[in-house]
């Protein structure tokens, strides 16, 4: 059957519960870190530094992990090796922050379903790596912003996407949670947007999804109905 149209997914928090496993993996590393601090070091006082940290960082040149191992550093200061510690910080919270991730129900067989029919795609403003999560069989494309000097929902990340797939936006319908990057992002080039919403959340934004579904197994069906178009 030809794949007639582009079906692309953001990552974090649309196929995967990104702030659980970023909990872990922080609850993990405050831990480490506690070792050789007087000072107590929380999660909740790493992620304070973290989120100043990239207040102060340029939008479209941001290095999560480089920021991440910085934000470590910081909560060490000022012991003399806390650069060392700090690396060897950065590498437990990547063995937990990219270990095996908590998917949302029925992810995988809607992603395997899909690409039976059509180009599939992940589109993310994160780091989030799909070969990692091991799912990267079930993606024809990968864009991920951190390579590029923009993020969703500038349109030229969604027009990378396109160009790697050979098709126009008419043909693309994306799928993600963040009303503000994903569903504008999708509606600002003429895409069809889903947004996706497992706790039904009210909409309280100007950005209006052309979908919304609650359960990834809603997808299937939605996008047969627009390749029989």
């Amino acid at each position: 059957m030809p794949r007639e149209l582009l079906i692309s997914f953001d990552a974090d928090q649309t196929l995967f519960d990104f702030q659980r496993i970023l909990d872990e993996a922080l609850i993990t590393t405050a831990s480490f870190l506690s070792h050789y601090s007087d000072k107590p070091i929380t999660p909740k006082r790493l992620k304070k530094i973290h989120k100043s940290l990239v207040e102060d960082a340029d939008p479209n040149n941001i290095r999560y992990l480089e920021i991440r191992r910085a934000s470590f550093e910081q909560a060490l200061n000022p012991l003399s090796n806390a650069k060392d510690l700090s690396e060897q910080a950065l590498e437990i919270f990547k063995k937990v922050r990219f270990g095996a991730p908590y998917f949302y129900p029925h992810v995988k067989e809607t992603l395997a379903t899909l690409k039976r029919n059509y180009k599939t795609a992940l589109i993310t403003n994160g780091n989030s790596c799909p070969k990692s999560a091991g799912i990267a069989h079930l993606f024809d494309f990968v864009v991920m912003a951190e390579e590029y000097p923009y993020k969703k929902p500038d349109p030229r990340l969604f027009d990378a996407m396109l160009s790697m797939a050979g098709m126009s936006p008419d043909k693309l319908i994306h799928v993600g949670d963040s009303l503000e990057h994903d569903i504008a992002g999708a509606n600002n080039i003429g895409a069809t947007s889903v947004w996706f919403n497992p706790l039904q959340h009210a909409n309280r934004s100007p950005v209006l999804p052309d979908h919304s579904i609650a359960c990834m197994r809603e997808l299937p069906s939605l996008v047969a109905g627009y390749a029989s178009r």
